[in-house]
């Protein structure tokens, strides 16, 4: 097993655990649903989150993560940040309530926003760095994405407003399904 092999499979578990923990949500949610008090922002989360990490595992088997370029134990060591934040972005977008809990989502949600934002603004720098680093940054399609998304999610942090998170949370979806349309199957 090769170097590149060996950190895609340490990445896909990482990555593969954040889904794991939003899914397990998710259905945790869905069992106590009389319980909750919905709200469907953190439920575009999870969507744009999906469709993220499906774009991330693409990135994987097309070798665009940089783990074939990395020389030294620092630069493997910086391609581990973005699925560690990606898990991080995964495990935090919805609640994990307690049975004592009052189960309002959009409660949640308001006091949990800067940590999850913040931590998928990260990820967007950390992708960017690794590009840097690794020598695979280009200015193409996909690096006008990320800083739009980044600045998106900068003016979220700085505004918190609904409307805008709304707005923020539809634009990075609408990016994403945009750039998986359009990736070609090799």
């Amino acid at each position: 097993m090769d170097i590149a092999t060996h950190a895609v499979t340490l990445i896909s578990i990482v990555v593969g655990l954040g889904l794991t923990e939003m899914f397990g949500k998710l259905y945790r949610l869905i069992r106590n649903r009389k319980r909750v008090r919905w709200d469907f922002l953190p439920l575009a989360w999870v969507v744009t989150l999906f469709l993220l990490v499906l774009n991330f595992w693409w990135s994987l088997f097309l070798r665009m993560d940089g783990s074939s370029q990395a020389s030294t134990v620092a630069e493997f060591g910086l391609i581990l940040l973005p699925p560690i934040l990606l898990f991080v972005a995964t495990a935090s977008v919805l609640p994990d309530f307690s049975g004592e809990d009052d189960w309002d989502m959009r409660r949640d949600y308001g006091e949990q926003r800067k940590v999850f934002i913040l931590t998928f603004a990260l990820y967007q720098v950390s992708t960017f760095t690794t590009a840097l680093v690794t020598g695979t940054m280009a200015w193409d399609y996909l690096s006008f994405v990320r800083v739009g998304i980044f600045s998106l999610l900068v003016s979220m942090l700085l505004t918190n407003n609904r409307r805008w998170d709304w707005f923020g949370v539809l634009a990075i979806m609408a990016a994403l399904l945009i750039r998986l349309t359009t990736q070609v199957v090799r």
